[in-house]
């Protein structure tokens, strides 16, 4: 079974890399967790590009950014964040209205 990445959803963490959001931008680093209880985290219902933010109260209480399809709950279900489709409209190359010049 499929789960949303909701607030409140509890999730085991066994990620390969984290996203660490700065004042220059994002950086993807490696990352891995100690085994035990510090992989339980809790979703915060945040998500950005395939990243979805833990807190987690057991390895630091700080909040992360782990990659969404390496989050499960704590049942086993795998998280899945959805994908929304933005549709532009086609490009007719007539961008700009033609420019009428007076007839004086």
């Amino acid at each position: 079974m499929e789960v949303r990445p909701a607030n409140g959803v509890k999730v085991s963490c066994d990620p390969t890399k984290e996203a660490i959001f700065g004042e220059d931008g994002v950086e993807v680093k490696k990352t891995t967790l100690p085994s035990g209880k510090h992989r339980l985290g809790v979703l915060t219902g945040r998500t950005l590009a395939g990243f979805a933010e833990v807190e987690m109260g057991g390895l630091d209480g700080k909040k992360h950014w782990y990659p969404t399809d390496e989050l499960v709950t704590d049942k086993g279900e795998k998280i899945v964040e959805e994908e929304i489709v933005v549709e532009e409209p086609a490009d007719d190359g007539d961008d700009q209205a033609p420019i009428e010049e007076d007839a004086e």
